[in-house]
């Protein structure tokens, strides 16, 4: 089961970056002809709405590297803790290390998200369209829970040190 996991996690690995990198690509597009994709989007909405719409489809673009970025840290560090947990060592205090890196990542990948929300709410309120971001609470609420679950990693690990010297 735990193969298959770490599997798994490669694999989004993967589909991560080519997401990414689609998307870094119809950046690029946007950087090297802006005139093309700004008349296409002022001939579909009107003046201020298709510019507000190019800006926040650049901006959308330029913030989907970083949070990349950050999923690959979350899930190279899963796949180690998945490898760990496999070898007998999950309570370690690499693992709490690894923990508190994710909790980081997502800590950064929320902030992305609420910055792209603020340009998705004006870009809505500019151009008439509506984006679709709305305010999730889970993110937010796993942050702290990572940063606890890394605490508990590091003594749980301290116990096994204090278990292991003892016998």
């Amino acid at each position: 089961m735990l193969e298959a996991t770490i599997w798994v996690l490669r694999v989004a690995n993967w589909l991560n970056w080519i997401v990414a990198t689609l998307f870094a690509l119809l950046g690029a597009m946007l950087v090297i002809d802006p005139n093309h994709f700004r008349e296409k989007l002022l001939d579909a909405f009107s003046t201020t709405g298709g510019e507000a719409v190019f800006i926040w489809l650049a901006v959308s673009c330029a913030l989907v590297l970083p949070v990349a970025a950050a999923v690959h840290a979350i899930l190279t560090r899963l796949i180690a803790i998945v490898r760990d947990t496999r070898a007998g060592a999950a309570f370690s205090d690499r693992n709490a290390h690894r923990l508190t890196i994710v909790a980081w990542a997502l800590l950064a990948i929320n902030l992305v998200d609420l910055a792209h929300g603020q340009l998705s709410v004006w870009a809505s309120a500019q151009s008439g369209e509506y984006f679709g971001w709305t305010l999730s609470l889970t993110g937010w609420l796993a942050v702290p829970l990572l940063f606890l679950l890394a605490r508990v990693f590091r003594e749980g690990a301290a116990m096994r040190e204090d278990l292991e010297g003892t016998v």
